[in-house]
């Protein structure tokens, strides 16, 4: 059993070293010294902000003014016009007749409220 006194001049615990990449590393010359990049952080941050851009268009797309309807609608008709399988007719007709039933509803409304 060790007293005080002892326990007092006992080495300190071994440190372990941090693994290569995070600390500077001597150059081969044994010169001044060079920074080794750590590539796990850096995949870790990457990843990090890819995910948070993902998250953040989703929750534009929720928190959006627009109904869930035209949301959907606009995003198609953009995925369709990447695609280049629509055309100037087809996106017309749909937009009239989207005006047309969107007046039908106010003219119905105004109806009932009269």
């Amino acid at each position: 059993m060790l007293n005080s006194y002892e326990r007092s001049q006992s080495p300190p615990p071994a440190v372990k070293a941090p693994p290569p990449g995070t600390v500077p590393q001597p150059d081969s010359d044994g010169l001044p010294f060079e920074t080794v990049p750590d590539w796990n952080n850096i995949g870790l941050f990457a990843a990090g902000i890819a995910l948070g851009a993902v998250l953040g268009a989703a929750v534009a797309l929720l928190m959006a003014p627009a109904t869930g309807e035209m949301t959907r609608h606009s995003i198609s008709r953009r995925v369709r016009r990447l695609r280049g399988d629509d055309e100037v007719w087809d996106e017309l007709a749909e937009e009239l007749e989207r005006a047309a039933s969107s007046r039908k509803e106010k003219a119905a409304e105004a109806a009932v409220d009269s």
